[in-house]
């Protein structure tokens, strides 16, 4: 049996599941003149967005189900969401397929 290692593990703020780190989409906040914004992190902390992260599994129903209960809100401590935050969503979903 060949040991391939540690696999970082995260959990949906949609719906609660854990998953790989690498299945799942990265949110994070952008600080903004009106205040914090969620953004979507798509290359995740190596494309210039450190701090803290929260992750969504690509279902547009996870995101939806976790904006509505504002669980990325709280967790980031954010104070609003990004004007085009679930179309990007949806083209990074579809350019993962």
């Amino acid at each position: 049996m060949v040991n391939r290692g540690h696999v970082p593990r995260r959990m949906c703020a949609g719906c609660g599941k854990r998953f790989a780190k690498a299945a799942l989409v990265r949110f994070t906040v952008r600080e903004t003149a009106v205040g914090r914004e969620l953004v979507l992190a798509a290359g995740g902390n190596r494309q210039g967005v450190p701090g803290r992260g929260v992750h969504v599994c690509p279902d547009p129903e996870c995101l939806d189900r976790a904006l509505s209960r504002k669980s990325l809100l709280r967790r980031l401590k954010a104070t609003g969401e990004s004007p085009e935050l679930r179309e990007e969503f949806a083209r990074l979903i579809e350019a993962r397929q």
